[in-house]
């Protein structure tokens, strides 16, 4: 996989062509030049992309604790919303229940009205349209932001293609059996497992659909990623130690 960074947009090179990914357009509220997404030298990020219900999140934390990593989920969900002047309690805590965060930020931007200081829209599906690409240029910005500080492990939300090759930066595919998740979220949720089942299969619909939407794939191209770990073999203990014994070759790259 190749790849540059030219400011508005992005190339991916899979299986020998080019594929363009967007970094949306400036707006009155992200008007400066976008961060680099480049970790300092002698610091990591690490992308974490998870199937839901493979324990990618757990195991995001275990590693961000071994490697004291800044880990990075919901926070950035956080700092969109404070950016937008969005009442968190209109967004559900959930693990990148992804067509919902996004339903859920635009229903608090119409219902508090950030924008009467910097733009107002009509009322049609343009605003709402237009508010979704503020968000989502507002979550590119905030990822690029934190991988640029350096010693971050970021969760989901494409940021294995918004910093796919970065130097000092490794991207994580975590995944499992369909079993394996179904008793993973009966656990979880305590739910029974046609429930479970029917929301593992949402919430892989979500994903999907986000991914395709923004960047052009749906994320399961193992060529995106430097480390495959099916959790339905490995322990999160051992996916753990797996990601921490490559961190010192991924701080040597230029």
């Amino acid at each position: 996989m190749e790849g540059t960074l030219h400011g508005d947009a992005q190339k991916l090179r899979v299986k020998g062509k080019s594929v363009e990914t967007r970094v949306l357009p400036e707006t009155a509220l992200a008007a400066d030049p976008l961060p680099t997404g480049i970790p300092p030298q002698g610091s990591v990020v690490v992308t974490i992309s998870r199937q839901f219900g493979s324990g990618g999140s757990d195991i995001a934390h275990l590693v961000a604790k071994a490697a004291g990593l800044n880990y990075v989920d919901q926070k950035i969900i956080t700092e969109v919303a404070q950016r937008l002047g969005v009442d968190m309690n209109y967004v559900v805590q959930q693990d990148e229940q992804t067509a919902g965060l996004s339903s859920n930020i635009l229903e608090a931007l119409r219902s508090s009205n950030p924008f009467n200081v910097h733009y107002m829209y009509p009322a049609s599906k343009a605003q709402s349209q237009s508010q979704e690409l503020a968000y989502f240029h507002l979550t590119q910005r905030v990822i690029l932001e934190l991988a640029t500080q350096g010693n971050a492990i970021i969760v989901g939300r494409g940021s294995q293609f918004l910093l796919h090759n970065n130097p000092r930066t490794l991207h994580i595919h975590i995944f499992a059996p369909m079993e394996y998740r179904i008793d993973y979220v009966m656990k979880q949720y305590q739910l029974k497992r046609a429930n479970a089942k029917e929301m593992i299969e949402q919430r892989d619909d979500e994903q999907a659909l986000y991914l395709r939407r923004y960047y052009g794939v749906d994320g399961q191209q193992p060529n995106f990623y430097h480390l495959l770990i099916n959790t339905g073999l490995f322990s999160f203990e051992s996916a753990t130690n797996f990601i921490c014994q490559a961190l010192p070759a991924v701080k040597a790259i230029e």
